[in-house]
């Protein structure tokens, strides 16, 4: 078999670009093709499921990257506000400053599918929990807890609609600065 032209980790890249820039729904197989660089049999040779099945795999790689990249300072040692802190730095990279649109919330509009569904449910579930998780141990109760991760995650989540539709990343810059103390302050 000859080797593929492009990786998988590259092609989930290039996906997830697309999805994030148009929408699910908006996004074409003749836009995915060029996106890729991948003929349209090779896409469904790779995606045997189509556009439902690329973006429950986009969906499933970017919980995978939270959990292992975004999100894993707050497992590790330090004060929570510094690893909050942390958190917020790595949030703005992957943002873009706000410029860039959140997938989870590009892919949630349409018919992308269950899997993607199930996908996207496990990452907005992921996230709540390692923010409820540094909330409590800043000595928020269980309640408490998941309200502050809602909170914080609503408010993150929030300012990019805000920024993507008014070009304006101030009210993110100001979500990811307040972040500590949305998830660590009574």
């Amino acid at each position: 078999m000859p080797p593929r032209l492009v990786s998988d980790s590259d092609l989930i890249d290039r996906l997830t670009g697309l999805f994030r820039d148009r929408g699910f729904d908006a996004a074409s197989l003749t836009d995915i093709a060029a996106a890729t660089g991948l003929q349209k049999s090779s896409l469904y040779h790779r995606f045997p499921g189509g556009k439902q099945q690329m973006a429950a795999e986009v969906a499933a790689a970017v919980g995978q990257q939270f959990g292992d990249h975004l999100l894993a300072p707050l497992a590790g040692h330090g004060p929570p506000r510094s690893r909050v802190e942390a958190v917020a730095r790595n949030l703005r990279a992957f943002y873009a400053g706000g410029r860039r649109a959140c997938i989870l919330d590009a892919l949630s509009i349409g018919s992308p599918g269950p899997d993607s569904a199930a996908a996207l449910r496990d990452a907005a579930a992921a996230l709540i929990e390692a923010f409820a998780a540094v909330a409590a141990e800043a000595g928020a109760g269980k309640a408490g807890s998941l309200e502050r991760a809602q909170d914080a995650i609503a408010s993150l989540e929030g300012a990019l609609v805000l920024a993507r539709v008014s070009g304006d990343t101030g009210a993110f810059e100001r979500a990811l600065r307040r972040l500590p103390d949305v998830l660590l302050t009574s």
